[in-house]
């Protein structure tokens, strides 16, 4: 997967190719090389090439965009950008609104997902960094508007599978303390990125 630490400027993608002409009726941000990159879960390389027409739209690759983006597998791998873009049915016109719509039963569908044993990779202050950034990442109020209404379909999801804490003195604590590491986690990823900057204007 790809960093999200981007500035969005334009999307730049020329319509050569279906997938440009996906990444353009995605719009500005979600048709970003790196934004879409990462929804896609190709490199950013990648959709360089197949949107120019450089590289070959392969019939898997044709799936995973499909999957990830609700467009009709069959209208990418026709690759012809004059042809009318479509969703899965192909039929229905495609739009961003089709995307979202897409995303939105993607993410019902996998949340109650469960992992196996021994597969969590964050500790809960880590959880909740990566929670704000991607807050922070959602730019305009509309679009933080609807991640936080993602965040909470999953905390209903969570407080029914889980139910509320039995005792609330050592839920409090918990909360504290995890707040207090996250914020710890913040501060010096904040020293790292200003550390960063320093060195490349000192270099430049």
């Amino acid at each position: 997967m790809v960093s999200l630490g981007v500035q969005i400027a334009s999307v730049t993608s020329k319509k050569k190719t279906t997938v440009s002409v996906l990444r353009s009726t995605l719009g500005t941000y979600e048709g970003h090389e790196t934004i879409f990159a990462n929804t896609v879960q190709c490199s950013v390389s990648w959709v360089k090439k197949v949107s120019s027409g450089k590289r070959e739209l392969t019939t898997n690759t044709a799936h995973k965009v499909a999957s990830a983006t609700g467009v009709s597998e069959e209208w990418l791998l026709r690759n012809d950008p004059k042809m009318p873009i479509v969703e899965t049915d192909n039929f229905t016109p495609y739009t961003l609104e089709s995307y979202l719509r897409w995303r939105e039963h993607r993410l019902q569908s996998t949340t109650m997902s469960a992992p196996k044993q021994g597969d969590y990779l964050v500790s809960p202050a880590q959880f909740i960094q990566d929670i704000l950034e991607a807050l922070a990442a959602a730019g305009d109020p509309k679009r933080q508007h609807t991640a936080m209404n993602d965040l909470w379909k999953f905390s209903k999801v969570m407080k029914a599978r889980y139910g509320q804490p039995i005792d609330p003195e050592r839920a409090a604590d918990f909360t504290l303390q995890t707040l207090d590491e996250a914020h710890s986690l913040v501060r010096a990823a904040l020293e790292r990125y200003k550390r960063h900057r320093f060195e490349a204007s000192r270099a430049s």
